[in-house]
């Protein structure tokens, strides 16, 4: 429990919910911004709902941030409604401050909000912010980018631009763009020679991926972590191999087959430094690509975002 924190289910409860317009499940929930604000009057919370654009979100964030700082000094509650994306824009704001995060689960994946126990049916993470705990969690950062679930470099992040291009130029969704991602990721990527420095050792490989974790992924349910609180960076780097494995991997991971000897570097450290010839490399940030300069610094920040969990879920064990 966070003590002298804001209190989910304290009367007169006031929150700040900002919405990405573009959001994977927004456009299908009808008037949203209605549908949450009469969900939290409901019970008894008044919010200031408000409808933006997915890059508005990090600014808006932070400047909710200084607001706080500037009345009471009480923790308060800003909530998110939107993707993994959208959610870690929010969370480079908020890590390492009073505010607490209040998540709405309108993407299309929505790994955190799995991993965090809050549910996916809008009113019920609803009923999480109003009678929720806070709780705190490891957050990971590249280069001072705070990400939540993941971040990676070489195919994955090449995969995530085509598709984002994909959906601009068809005007698909998010899971319909993968198909034509990925026939164009295979025919284009490349594989990438770098340095790997964590652990104090340093190595030079060549791979396809390196995937940096927020907290340990088990490489045979990688879409899962048991724990959002074990303050370590989990690290796997795909060994060079034929296009034709490497294009099995993804089946491999998803069948448990993967060799993990074979197929994968795997360390576990509190900060990762990647080096290459590049002096700048695209970068995937749960789901988002952006390019970056090198090197890339990883560290883990240990309990560092303070975020509503529901009541029976313990995040702290």
């Amino acid at each position: 429990m966070v003590s002298g924190k804001a209190e989910a289910g304290a009367k007169n409860l006031k929150v700040v919910a900002l919405i990405n317009k573009s959001a994977g499940a927004v456009a299908r929930k009808g008037d949203i911004e209605r549908a949450v604000r009469d969900g939290f009057a409901e019970r008894g919370v008044e919010a200031d709902v408000r409808l933006v654009e997915g890059r508005e979100i990090g600014e808006l964030s932070q400047r909710f941030v200084a607001e706080n700082k500037s009345r009471s000094g009480h923790g308060s509650i800003l909530v998110v409604g939107g993707g993994d994306g959208t959610l870690g824009s929010a969370a480079s704001a908020l890590a390492g401050t009073d505010v607490v995060l209040g998540v709405l689960p309108l993407g299309t994946l929505n790994h955190f909000a799995k991993d965090l126990g809050v549910p996916l049916d809008l009113t019920a993470a609803i009923d999480t912010i109003a009678t929720g705990k806070p709780v705190t969690v490891d957050v990971a950062e590249v280069n001072g980018r705070v990400f939540l679930n993941n971040s990676s470099i070489g195919i994955y992040p090449f995969f995530v631009a085509k598709r984002s291009t994909e959906q601009r130029r068809r005007g698909f969704g998010k899971l319909a763009a993968i198909g034509p991602a990925l026939m164009r990721t295979l025919r284009s990527a490349s594989w990438q020679a770098v340095h790997v420095a964590a652990q104090g050792t340093r190595e030079r490989l060549r791979t396809p991926c390196v995937f940096v974790g927020n907290n340990f992924y088990d490489i045979a349910d990688l879409g899962h972590r048991g724990s959002l609180t074990s303050k370590e960076l989990c690290v796997y780097v795909v060994k060079q191999q034929s296009w034709f494995g490497l294009a099995l991997l993804p089946f491999k991971i998803a069948f448990g087959m993967i060799d993990s000897a074979r197929d994968l570097e795997i360390y576990r450290a509190g900060s990762l430094q990647i080096t290459s010839h590049r002096h700048a490399m695209l970068v995937s940030l749960d789901g988002e690509a952006v390019s970056m300069d090198t090197p890339l610094n990883f560290r883990i920040r240990p309990a560092a975002l303070q975020v509503l969990a529901p009541a029976k879920k313990d995040q702290n064990r």
